[in-house]
């Protein structure tokens, strides 16, 4: 995650460091204050989507957990 500056012209989320938009050429310097947003990005700088993979898994059945673990057999 990263802290990034909505561009005021295009609306892009833009690292904090930059002087411009790149993408609109639009100038980051000297802003005022009432024209800064800042966003939380996940990294790479484009708004984060619910995707399946970053659902939480599911618990382990209760079956699986209340299982003993076996004890290592011995060498002969």
């Amino acid at each position: 995650m990263g802290l990034y500056l909505k561009c005021p012209g295009c609306q892009a989320p833009i690292p904090i460091y930059e002087k411009a938009c790149p993408r609109c050429g639009q100038s980051l310097q000297n802003l005022p204050r009432e024209h800064r947003v800042y966003v939380i990005e996940p990294g790479g700088g484009a708004p984060a989507e619910a995707s399946p993979a970053a659902a939480p898994r599911a618990a382990a059945s209760p079956a699986k957990a209340a299982r003993k673990p076996r004890a290592p057999k011995k060498k002969t």
